[in-house]
């Protein structure tokens, strides 16, 4: 397989990671991250490259890692493993010319930006520890390979927890992300062709059309982006994604948190505040919609033509933000949820796009497995009384 179908697959694939390549003699870092992050690294939050060497092994392992640091206490990081060799052979080219070009990728695997990279540190240590390529290991995401990327996790961060890990060698790079250039992305649907840039001051509206995108092709003829009613003052908005087909029916409401219309950081405890409040919002509005449609509303796509949908049968209604974060206090929200679900006959699923890719990532084309997930979700949110639920999906294949 060719770098360039290899790492194009990778994107796709990958919830998020980092990638070192060379492609048409271009030296680039390509970085997939949550979109909110991806804002804050545009919106100059800094970063650091982590670079680790395992020399426990017979071969040694090079795993290489990003620190992005969208909230100063609890920055996100990123790693990989370097399992072929034209990747380490990318990273040497990198840390030698201490500058390159940046792809910036959101969860879609769908390029939002592109920029460049400056390394600050002395990058000619880092290239002393990788050592001569010839002896480094190459080859499959083997259990030796995952234990060793769980300590290369654990090096950088002892508090998190993992089964035996050890530490290797390890080198941090502070580096400069600059000269960002943001990419309009255009999606086409059968009914829908939107666009999209990530510094849209819309920024709620950005989800919600990478969201429609991702199931277009799920429902093809009956997905509507922002279905309408009409009421005595004017058009209404009825949520902002339905989608439906003839056992069921979904409600999205999607809900992103304002980054570059900060004028200064937040903390955590204000961020999660924040979401808390949105949250509650949607799941109000969600609420609203579902009365809506058992009183037998006439609702209308873009267009302005009517939507016909089976109505009598339990919604799955989604609240679905860019970022679930898991500090603070969530039991006031996971009891809404169950109060919701309980009085209004209802499936409530509260989760972010990076949840969200996976299950529709594992649908295999059906909307009848989406259904299934959710409902399946739904009841294990009731049984752990949990909010941070994640799937997760077997078989796959790793960096």
């Amino acid at each position: 397989m060719q770098e360039t179908e290899r790492i194009s697959k990778e994107l796709l694939g990958e919830e998020a990671s980092i990638w070192f390549t060379e492609q048409l003699n271009d030296l680039s870092i390509l970085i997939k991250a949550p979109i909110n992050t991806c804002k804050s690294l545009i919106n100059d939050c800094g970063a650091e490259i982590i670079i680790g060497k395992d020399n426990t092994l017979d071969k040694p392992i090079i795993h290489t890692g990003i620190r992005i640091l969208d909230d100063k206490v609890n920055p996100l990081l990123l790693t990989g493993s370097h399992r072929y060799r034209e990747e380490n052979n990318a990273l040497i080219k990198i840390l030698k010319s201490k500058f390159c070009l940046v792809g910036l990728y959101n969860e879609l695997g769908v390029l939002v930006a592109t920029g460049q990279v400056i390394f600050n540190s002395d990058t000619k240590k880092a290239i002393e520890m990788i050592g001569s390529l010839d002896g480094l290991f190459f080859g499959d995401f083997t259990k030796e390979v995952t234990d060793s990327l769980d300590s290369f996790d654990y090096t950088i961060d002892d508090s998190r927890q993992f089964e035996n890990p050890y530490s290797i060698d390890l080198m941090t790079l502070d580096c400069e992300f600059k000269v960002w250039n943001h990419v309009d992305t255009h999606f086409v649907g059968l009914l829908e062709q939107p666009q999209t840039r990530i510094d849209d001051i819309e920024e709620g509206a950005t989800l919600e059309k990478h969201v429609w995108f991702s199931i277009e092709s799920l429902f093809p003829y009956n997905i509507y982006l922002n279905p309408k009613f009409k009421t005595n003052k004017g058009d209404k908005e009825l949520t902002d994604i339905l989608a439906s087909y003839d056992l069921g029916f979904f409600l999205i409401e999607t809900k992103g948190l304002s980054i570059f219309a900060q004028t200064k950081e937040k903390s955590m405890d204000k961020k999660v505040a924040t979401l808390q409040k949105h949250i509650r919002k949607a799941i109000k509005q969600l609420i609203g919609a579902t009365e809506n449609i058992e009183r037998g509303t006439e609702f209308f796509n873009s267009k302005g033509e009517k939507i016909d949908f089976k109505r009598n049968v339990v919604p799955h209604c989604i609240v679905l933000v860019a970022e679930l974060l898991q500090f603070g206090d969530w039991k006031n929200i996971q009891k809404e949820i169950r109060t919701a679900m309980r009085e209004a006959k209802l499936y409530l699923n509260v989760m972010d796009f990076r949840e969200f890719m996976t299950l529709v990532k594992n649908t295999k084309g059906k909307k009848e497995y989406l259904d299934y997930y959710l409902m399946l979700r739904a009841e294990k949110f009731i049984e752990h009384d949990n909010i941070h639920l994640r799937s997760v999906i077997t078989g796959g294949n790793k960096r």
